[in-house]
């Protein structure tokens, strides 16, 4: 038995990773991929983890809640309790609750839903990005701050928890931060968040009276609505668009005609400050273009490799791969990355970091759009209170 387990122990370290790599999700599940994948390279070439080389046994939960818990439950069967999954909320729903049942460790990449650090909270996850509240509240204000002459805004989401999440913590901070609070917001207008066809959305949205748009589709949808949206004059309607994080990929996908101030949930450019200045940063722009020969990589990359390296730097600091030393170790975790130090709160496992929000526009040269800024804040500034365990509800926040 001792020979056994000592040959085992010497073996790779195998972590899950269940992303959204087919159907609508791919766009943004394959960037936090290619993410996962560096981070693994770059612990494997300084050594790898416990003396081990890692070893990254992947799954396509193809953006479906029922696959996430089928692919989770297959990788727990096969003996690995270190998982990374939940690139967007509707995965991460099913994935969460089921981590205490297989003893695993599961790092939520990209799930923004207010569930999953409330009423989901379970002590075996731990979320890498900030939470809808945090985020959008951030993206609002942001976007009021730099736009004080756009008086009405609207917002098209998906018609789910994440959706109606997004579009009202972005609309609050709207009417919050408004210059005399002198702003007002209309009805959301809800779409199916695997929707392709947004000509009913478009028309609404175009006989609206706002001048800027929240829009919450994400992944190969929101490529979907630019594209129809741009034939029927919505680019000269509004004044400002802010989205729910696509970035790059939207701006690869439309190129010359991407929206001239597009605002984007953003995590990362290399070329501007503070990214610039930064080694680990520079690092990860120098692994992502010898490993894939693309010189203008997505920002989603960076969050990919974030939430790979915080569970990599949990099995460091606990000198141990087993679940409850882990779980220990990450609660007390301070960790740097190429978008600076992040750490988790320890009552709801929350990530806490800064926040980066980037204005896009067309260019002439290639890749044929460019990022034109980006702005900042610390989310530790805009954050909810913890309540693990109970539902969030923002009637419950001092207004």
């Amino acid at each position: 038995m001792r020979s056994t387990y000592l040959r085992a122990q010497s073996g790779p370290l195998r972590i899950g990773v269940s992303y959204a790599l087919s159907g609508v999700g791919a766009p943004v599940g394959t960037q936090f991929m290619k993410g996962t994948e560096i981070a693994a390279m770059q612990v494997n070439r300084d050594g790898g983890l416990l003396g081990r080389q890692i070893e990254l046994v992947v799954r396509d939960d193809k953006y479906n809640s029922a696959e996430s818990v089928a692919v989770a439950r297959e990788l727990a069967g096969a003996g690995i309790n270190l998982l990374i999954g939940g690139s967007q909320t509707v995965t991460a729903l099913g994935l969460a609750p089921l981590a205490p049942e297989l003893n695993a460790v599961v790092i939520i990449a990209g799930a923004a839903g207010m569930p999953v650090t409330h009423e989901l909270f379970n002590r075996n996850i731990f979320r890498t990005v900030a939470n809808n509240y945090t985020q959008y509240s951030s993206f609002g204000r942001s976007l009021i701050e730099t736009h004080p002459q756009v008086k009405t805004w609207i917002s098209i989401a998906p018609d789910g928890d994440f959706g109606r999440d997004s579009a009202l913590f972005f609309g609050n901070a709207v009417k919050k931060y408004a210059p005399g609070k002198d702003a007002t917001v209309l009805d959301t207008i809800f779409t199916q968040g695997t929707a392709t066809d947004f000509r009913t959305q478009i028309n609404a949205l175009m006989s609206s009276k706002a001048e800027g748009l929240y829009i919450g589709v994400a992944g190969a949808a929101q490529i979907s609505f630019f594209q129809q949206a741009r034939g029927v004059g919505l680019y000269d309607k509004f004044k400002v668009i802010g989205e729910v994080g696509n970035g790059e990929v939207t701006g690869k996908a439309m190129g010359r005609n991407t929206y001239p101030n597009l605002w984007s949930i953003s995590y990362w450019n290399n070329d501007l400050e503070p990214f610039k200045s930064n080694p680990l940063s520079q690092q990860l722009y120098k692994d992502y273009v010898e490993s894939t020969g693309n010189k203008f990589p997505p920002a989603l990359v960076m969050a990919g490799q974030r939430s790979a390296m915080a569970l990599f730097e949990g099995v460091r600091k606990a000198k141990s791969s087993q679940t409850d030393a882990v779980i220990a170790a990450m609660e007390e975790l301070t960790f740097d990355t190429p978008g600076g130090p992040c750490s988790f709160r320890k009552e709801d496992h929350q990530m806490i970091a800064t926040s980066y929000y980037s204005q896009m526009g067309p260019s002439d040269t290639d890749p044929f759009y460019k990022i034109l800024q980006m702005a900042q804040i610390d989310t530790s500034q805009m954050i909810e209170p913890a309540t693990p365990g109970v539902k969030f509800d923002i009637k419950d926040l001092p207004q």
